[in-house]
C-alpha cells in the first residue's frame, strides 16, 4: 500500500494508516505500507491569464521570478524562486533541454544570461498552462535529494508505529541521496528492526550510470518509467528496466516496477493484450511487484 508524500496534509495519514493495518489484520492479509517521498518538483510558476502558445521557433526569456507579478506571459516563462529551482537554473547551460508537462513541449537553451536567467528557443510547442512540470535530462543538479518537506515526511514516516516496510526516494540519482535518509534514521536513532528498507526510484539517467552505488545502499528499487520515460526517451525505457531489474536481482534487491501497468482499466474493466504483454515481460524479468496508481 502506497503512502504518497505529495498528498500529504494534516492528518490524512495519521487517519488511514492505523486503518491499513486494522484491515489487514481483520482481513489476515500481509499487506506492506511504502511510504514515497515527493522529492525536489520542477514546476514552471503562474499565468496572469490564459495558457500561453509556445511557438516552434520562437525565442522568450526563462527565469526564476523577480516578484509575484513576474508571471508567464507571452515572450517569457518564469518559474518559483526555490532552493531547487535556483540550483536548477543555475546548473542550466547552452544546448540543454527543457521539457515542460511530461515532454509535451520542449525548449532548448540558446544563451546563458545569469545564474537565474536563460534565453530558449522553442522546439516542440503547445499551449503552456500554470504549475505544469519541467524535466531536465542532460543535468545532474547540485541539490540535496531530500527538500524540506521531504526530511519532515520522512521522520513522520520514520515514527509510525508498527513501521512501515519501504520508504522511497525520488528522483536518486547518486550513493549520497540514499545516505541522506540514513543520516536521517541515525538521528532519530531509529533501531535497526524497526529500519523501513530503502528504496530509491530511478526516474533519471544519471541514476543508470551511477548504479552500483546506489544498489550498495539500498534493499529495494522501484523502475518508476512515468519520468524515467521523459527524462531518457520512451523507446529506452523497456532496455532500461530490464537492465534495472537483472542488477538489482543479482544484488538480492526487492523490485518494483511502476507506471502505467494497465491504465486502460481506469476506463475499462479488462486490460489490453499489450498492458497483460507488458505485465507478463516484468515479472519473467524478475520484478517482486508491480505498483498501481491512476488504476488503483
Amino acid at each position: 500500500f502506497r503512502l504518497n508524500c505529495s498528498h500529504r496534509r494534516g492528518g490524512d495519514f495519521e487517519r488511514v494508516y492505523p486503518l491499513i493495518r486494522k484491515c489487514a489484520a481483520e482481513l489476515g492479509r500481509k499487506v506492506e505500507c511504502l511510504g514515497d517521498l515527493q522529492g525536489p518538483k520542477f514546476r514552471v510558476g503562474e499565468l496572469a491569464g490564459d495558457p500561453v502558445p509556445l511557438v516552434e521557433g520562437e525565442v522568450l526569456e526563462f527565469g526564476i521570478c523577480k516578484d509575484d507579478n513576474d508571471t508567464i506571459k507571452p515572450g517569457r516563462i518564469t518559474m518559483k524562486s526555490t532552493i531547487e529551482q535556483r540550483a536548477l537554473m543555475k546548473a542550466a547551460k547552452v544546448g540543454i533541454d527543457l521539457l515542460i508537462e511530461d515532454g509535451l513541449m520542449k525548449v532548448n537553451v540558446v544563451e546563458k544570461l545569469s545564474e537565474t536567467e536563460l534565453k530558449v528557443k522553442v522546439v516542440r510547442g503547445g499551449k503552456l498552462k500554470a504549475r505544469k512540470g519541467v524535466n531536465v535530462p542532460d543535468v545532474e543538479i547540485d541539490c540535496a535529494a531530500l527538500t524540506e518537506k521531504d526530511v519532515e515526511d520522512a521522520e513522520f514516516l520514520l515514527q509510525l508505529e508498527p513501521p512501515c516496510e519501504y520508504i522511497c526516494v525520488s528522483f536518486a540519482q547518486k550513493a549520497q541521496d540514499l545516505q541522506e535518509l540514513i543520516d536521517i534514521m541515525d538521528r532519530l536513532k531509529i533501531p535497526a528492526e524497526k529500519r523501513p528498507k530503502i528504496c530509491p526510484k530511478i526516474e533519471k539517467p544519471q541514476a543508470l550510470t551511477n548504479i552500483d552505488g546506489i544498489i550498495a545502499k539500498s534493499q529495494a528499487l522501484m523502475v518508476a518509467r512515468g519520468d524515467l520515460g521523459v527524462e531518457l526517451e520512451v523507446e529506452r525505457v523497456p532496455f532500461a528496466q530490464k537492465l534495472l531489474i537483472k542488477r538489482a536481482k543479482e544484488a538480492g534487491l526487492f523490485v518494483i516496477t511502476a507506471t502505467q501497468m494497465v491504465e486502460s482499466m481506469i476506463e475499462n474493466p479488462v486490460p489490453t493484450r499489450a498492458e497483460v504483454s507488458d505485465l507478463c515481460n516484468a515479472v519473467w524479468d524478475g520484478t517482486d511487484a508491480v505498483m498501481l496508481s491512476g488504476e488503483a
